[in-house]
């Protein structure tokens, strides 16, 4: 088990990352809306006790520590010490360990955040957990240490397609014996394309993509004004020179013959925003009409602004659901849409 301090020194070095140049790794559940939760198996693997209880434990640290964190703060601290490359925690003492949220969506109240924790323990007990490393902006220029990063990914855990996670899903075994590691590039930056997909490639990993719609829609001169306005994080090596930062469908298309790919609204938005007819048509049924006819299918999956679980009641969750999306991504779980 890891002390306190290791815990809360893993936690604000992963405050101090800078996620739109970062790969941010997490711990995540797997949850299938399709069945009832059976809830913690009587015999558990040791190992999946063992990473349970590091769960608890930094659910336990954390939350005494900063009033406001989720379960999401927790399992990325778990995931610092456990499953990324080594690297010396930086971090001040005066960071505040509760990742940044959209200014329109609410921090849960604390009881409902202790049962998302609760439920999040009894899966990663249960075995159903996966290792997910979120990735934004990958430019040319950081190449080198991105590649050094996906190696490390790639000798230690197993490449996971949409297939292989229903597999996992219907009977709790992985294909490999080594587990899966879904490296994730979300906004849809032409620089996932041209730099972290090839990467992936070369080193045996399967991507899963995230594009706004409408930012690939975007021309090429309005795309810096599209990513200023929509919280797209922008790199400085970015902004010499004109050419453009979201990727082309065509390259969208191209990647979806060999990685995976999923929807993320039109515009970067957050669930909370979405609350009118024409808010689900912009944000969730037009994206999801062109992500289809592009793809030759529906998107694999769904990821709102802020990682929000699936809500039923959420106007925006609901039309994803109805739309035959299987898969929802949230900052804690990937979860199958019944």
């Amino acid at each position: 088990m890891s002390s306190a301090a290791d815990l809360l020194a893993a936690a604000r070095a992963v405050a101090a990352e800078d996620e739109d140049r970062a790969g941010v790794a997490m711990l995540v559940a797997l949850a299938d809306r399709t069945r009832p939760d059976t809830g913690p198996p009587d015999h558990p693997l040791p190992a999946d006790r063992e990473l349970a209880c590091a769960v608890e434990q930094a659910w336990a640290v954390l939350r005494g520590a900063d009033p406001d964190v989720t379960v999401q703060d927790a399992l990325a601290a778990v995931a610092w010490l456990r499953f990324r490359p080594p690297s010396a925690p930086v971090g001040g003492a005066d960071l505040p360990l509760a990742a940044w949220r959209p200014g329109d969506t609410p921090l849960p109240p604390a009881a409902a955040r202790d049962e998302e924790a609760g439920r999040v323990r009894d899966a990663v007990l249960a075995g159903r957990h996966l290792r997910v490393v979120n990735f934004h902006n990958t430019p040319a220029s950081h190449a080198a240490e991105l590649r050094r990063e996906l190696a490390w990914y790639a000798e230690r855990f197993s490449p996971v397609t949409e297939a292989e996670l229903h597999a996992a899903l219907d009977t709790g075994v992985w294909r490999d014996p080594r587990p899966g590691v879904v490296p994730a590039f979300f906004d849809g930056f032409a620089s996932a394309a041209q730099v972290a997909a090839p990467l992936c490639e070369e080193l045996g990993l399967v991507g899963w993509f995230y594009p706004p719609t409408e930012f690939l829609d975007c021309p090429v001169d309005q795309q810096r004004a599209f990513a200023a306005e929509h919280d797209l994080g922008v790199l400085a090596e970015d902004l010499p020179g004109d050419g453009p930062l979201a990727m082309s469908w065509d390259a969208l298309a191209d990647l979806a013959g060999r990685h995976v790919v999923c929807g993320h609204s039109a515009t970067h938005a957050s669930s909370a925003s979405v609350r009118t007819a024409g808010d689900v048509e912009r944000q969730v049924t037009r994206p999801l009409a062109r992500l289809t006819e592009v793809l030759g299918r529906r998107p694999a999956a769904w990821a709102w602004l802020g990682g929000t679980p699936f809500d039923p009641t959420a106007p925006g969750d609901a039309a994803v659901a109805a739309a035959g999306v299987r898969l929802w991504t949230s900052n804690a779980a990937v979860e199958r849409l019944a």
